[in-house]
This record gives structure tokens, sequence and C-alpha cells, in this order.
């Protein structure tokens, strides 16, 4: 079906950027309201579209009435249309704190910084509705840049995280756009479709071989996929704590979505298998990165450091559901990927809200809240246990759809490992709970009125959590089954 609905989806955000820039100037007030009205209409048109989409089907529309592989084509699937409303309402419940938090502590750079987030919320939209290789760099680059440019509005540390993060970033955006580079010299296309009809005839497959390797290990980095996890400690740690609990939850995950688009729909299931390396890298990266990345967060004592390691971690759960490639394997992916963008959503807005509010930056400095933050308390205990899999949280049934899969592909060092991250993520996890509910009070006070903005986002997300949980076979029979590529 044809329509116009992929490129509004990603006009909308980009028009509210240059909007909210040029009204944010004269008056700063209204670029709070230009953000979060432009939020507020992305998310209507993202659910509204998803539904379109898996009542009716992908929804296709060829830039300036040029059809590929001329011309740059936008599609909305399921897989794309999931990850897009995803996106979209995971930043509707994070965006606002961000306000406050500018609005209180860095309000010259307010206008710019919302200005950037729509930036970065067109770009990863871009990245998902694209169905051009090329084209999937460019808007791949606008949200890197922006990101950027939100790290480095932190404090003390912050200009160094950034340019770390711009550096990595930029080697694997460069390893990506090469990978394409062998692609279109195999298949003479960008475009995604045509090249995935072209590859079984390709006459070098070499040249498909190290495309594959270089789009895979580029978006990799992006992933935050260990060992190529470097920039994402001090990105997440060292920006302004809103910032961070907007880029956390969704710009490691749009990665991970294009790479399953790409590998699995360009390349095919097929290919994957016949070429082992690059599942193979991907399922040990994955499985190192359970273990790794738990490991590390337990040896934090900054809380947003330990969440940030607690994301490689998570990141690697995903990796591994993409490894199998299997449908057990890309289900618990898909449904991890969405799991842990409201996970981690609501831990990165409770953290913030912490450090803005109470102060407190520091896990052993959590028993301060013991009976004074009760919504912020159970939103970190439910989030924190469904990152364990605690059921019926969300948390689980990921793990569970992946540890499936590695069992029915025969992996079981893959699937022993991600049992063993699970028990070493519980040993931080606990140890957070330990501090808000066990840990003896302490003499010095906090204040008594709490966040108001972050509790009720913070409530709503630890809500979707459990209501994830507990619906989940009917999320993955509706949103998750449909988004499946053909061929496993």
């Amino acid at each position: 079906m044809n329509s116009p609905v992929p490129v509004l989806l990603f006009v909308v955000p980009f028009l509210g950027a240059l909007v909210c820039a040029c009204l944010g100037w004269a008056y700063r007030p209204m670029a709070r309201i230009v953000t979060l009205t432009t939020l507020l209409a992305g998310a209507l048109l993202s659910g509204w579209s998803l539904a379109q989409v898996l009542d009716h089907g992908a929804v296709r529309c060829a830039m300036g009435g040029w059809r590929p592989p001329l011309g740059i084509e936008w599609v909305l699937d399921p897989v794309s249309g999931l990850a897009v409303f995803l996106v979209c309402g995971v930043l509707l419940f994070t965006v606002p704190n961000l306000c406050i938090e500018l609005r209180k502590s860095a309000s010259s750079r307010e206008v710019s910084a919302l200005a950037c987030v729509l930036l970065l919320l067109s770009g990863l939209i871009g990245m998902l509705v694209s169905a051009d290789l090329f084209n999937v760099f460019v808007h791949l680059e606008v949200a890197s840049l922006s990101a950027y440019a939100l790290v480095a509005a932190g404090g003390r540390g912050a200009p160094r995280a950034a340019l770390r993060y711009l550096i990595m970033g930029s080697v694997g955006a460069s390893l990506y756009l090469l990978g394409v580079g062998f692609v279109y010299a195999a298949t003479g296309t960008l475009n995604m479709a045509e090249a995935a009809a072209r590859m079984p005839s390709v006459p070098a497959p070499q040249l498909v071989l190290a495309g594959s390797a270089f789009i895979a290990i580029g978006l990799a980095v992006k992933m935050g996929l260990f060992p190529l996890h470097g920039w994402m400690p001090g990105a997440y740690a060292k920006s302004p704590a809103g910032a961070a609990s907007v880029m956390a939850p969704l710009v490691t995950k749009v990665s991970a979505v294009v790479m399953l688009r790409i590998l699995f729909w360009v390349f095919g299931a097929a290919y994957l298998r016949d070429q082992r390396m690059i599942l193979e890298l991907l399922g040990w990266g994955g499985a190192l990165a359970m273990v790794f990345g738990s490991a590390m967060a337990f040896a934090q004592d900054d809380f947003r450091r330990l969440l940030a390691y607690s994301s490689v971690a998570q990141m690697g759960v995903v990796a591994l559901g993409l490894a199998v490639a299997n449908t057990s394997g890309l289900t618990g992916a898909l449904l991890h990927i969405a799991n842990d963008a409201v996970m981690k959503a609501a831990l990165f807005v409770a953290a913030g809200a912490l450090a803005l509010h109470y102060g407190i930056t520091r896990v052993d400095d959590l028993s301060r809240l013991r009976g004074r933050a009760p919504v912020l308390n159970a939103a970190i205990a439910i989030a924190g246990l469904s990152l364990v899999g605690i059921p019926p949280l969300c948390g689980f049934f990921g793990k569970w759809w992946t540890l499936s899969g590695a069992l029915e592909a025969g992996r079981h060092a893959w699937a022993a490992l991600l049992i063993l991250g699970s028990l070493v993520s519980a040993a931080y996890v606990f140890r957070i709970l330990e501090k808000l509910y066990f840990a003896k009070e302490e003499l010095r006070s906090v204040p008594e009125n709490g966040p108001r903005v972050a509790a009720w986002s913070c409530g709503a997300l630890a809500l979707t959590i459990v209501v994830l949980g507990l619906f989940s076979e009917r999320v993955v029979s509706w949103a998750i089954v449909p988004a499946l590529p053909a061929g496993l």
C-alpha cells in the first residue's frame, strides 16, 4: 500500500526541531510546548500507523515519485512500525523530566537541547523507515550527532565522554558505510528489497561477505555490544541525567533493529547460516556481554554508570537472540528490545530524579530514600527485578524466548552464559534493593516533597513493565510474530 505515512513520521519531529529552535530563541517556554506537542503527535501517529500496518500490511512511499532502485523508498512494516511506536512512546515519558532538569539547572541550553532531542527522534525514525542502505547511514549520522551534542551538554567529564562517543561512533558509521559500498559493488543497488532479490545471483560472493561483516561490526559499535561498548558507560554517566534517560533506552535498541532488518531481510537467514562467521561473532559477543556487563555493573558505585553497564548486558541478550537465527531467538530479541527500552527508561528517569531533587548519585546513598520516595523506590525495584528476569515481569519473557532459541539451536554454552549473566545481574539488583529497603537509615535528610513528574513517569513505566509481562503472550502473537522475517 502506497502512503505518505512513513515520511510523515520522520517529518513531524524534524519540523518540530526547526520550530522549537526558532520559537524557543524568541520565547523559551515555547521550546517545551513545541517539544511535548510534537512528541504527543508522533506517539498518536505512530500508534495509528502500527495498527494499520498490522491489519493491512506494509506501507510504502517512493520519494519524489521515483520508484526503486532509482529512487529512495520508505517502508513502514511490522518491524519498523513497532519500533517507531516504541521510540515515540518512551520519549513521551522521559522528555518531560529532561525539560524540568534543563529549566532548573541549565536553562541557557534548554532550547538547543530540546531541538537536539527532536532531531534525535527524527534520525531514529529515519533509520527505521528507510528502505535504502545509504539513507539509513544518513539518518544514523543525524541521530548520532544529536546524541553527541546531548552528551556534551553535561557537567565535568562530559566533553571527554562526548569526544570518545564521537570517535567510536564515527568508526562504527564508517564501517557501516564501507559495508554498504561492498553491497553496492556486488548488487548494483542500495534498495534493500532489490539487493535481497539480486543477492543469490551475485557473481562475487566475497563482496557480499565483506559487506555483511562490515555492516554488522559497524552497527555492533552503535549497539554498544561487547567488546565495542567503550563509549557507553561514560556517555550515559556524564551526560545530563535527563538526556541519558532519552538516549539509553532507545539509541542502542534502534541500531539493533536496523541490524535485524539488514541481516535477515537483505542477506537472509539462509545466507547467514551458510556464512557462520557473523552469527558466531554476534553470539559470543552477546553471551560474554551478559556476564561482563553484569559483573561490571556490580562493581560500580555511581548509579548511572551501573545502569550503563547493565545496558551492555541487556544488549547481549538481544545479540544472542539474533545470533541463534531461529523463530524463538528472534522473538526473544525483538521482545527484549521493547522490554529493555521500557525498563531502562524507568531506571534512568528515576536516576535523574534522584540526582536532581535529592542529590543522590551513588548506590550507597540510596538508603537515604527509604520511606521517602515510595513511587521511585517501587519503580526501581520493579524494573530491577525485571532486568534479572523474575516472572511475571516482562524481562523474564525476553530472556526465556532467547534461552529457548539457544537450546533449540544446540548452543548450550550460550544458554549457560545467559543464565550465568542473569544470576550475576541479580547481585547488583539485590544490592540496590538492599540499600532502598533494608539498609539502616542515615541521619541525613532528603526533601519530603519528591519530584511529581518523575514519579508519574516512573509509575507509568513500572506499570507498563508489569502489563507487558502479564500480557506477553498477546504481545508476541499480535506484534512480534508478524514482524519476524521469512525463511527461519
